[in-house]
């Protein structure tokens, strides 16, 4: 005997924005960019991961909940918002390591390979 199917569940929504689907690309995001970032810094790697993952939160948040409503109706807020974010992260990343050029690398490889995680994985 074969059960029918119900109804889909509801999703939950923040100022437009599916909560389940941005746990998950947050969880993406950080599970990508807090062991890149930590790698490069040998010797600090607990303190950058945090460091990293209190940066990827933020600037997570403002892509997500801010950012539709500062730029002009009909501008898609992915690429400014991810040049905010890369440079963002990179400027906590030098305010709490020092070494900005290795900042704003680690911040640029984080930030592509996660975004290219998220195109793989949400297309």
């Amino acid at each position: 005997m074969a059960l029918a199917p119900g109804p889909a569940p509801a999703r939950v929504t923040l100022l437009g924005v599916d909560l389940g689907g941005y746990a998950l690309a947050l969880a993406v995001t950080l599970a990508v960019e807090v062991p890149v970032v930590a790698a490069f810094y040998p010797g600090r790697r607990r303190r950058m991961a945090l460091v990293s993952a209190a940066a990827n939160l933020a600037t997570h948040l403002l892509l997500h909940f801010a950012f539709p409503f500062l730029l002009p109706r009909g501008v898609s807020p992915l690429l400014p918002g991810e040049a905010f974010a890369t440079l963002a992260e990179a400027g906590a990343y030098a305010i709490w390591a020092g070494q900005p050029g290795r900042a704003l690398v680690a911040s640029a490889v984080a930030n592509s390979l996660s975004f290219g995680a998220g195109l793989i994985l949400f297309g």
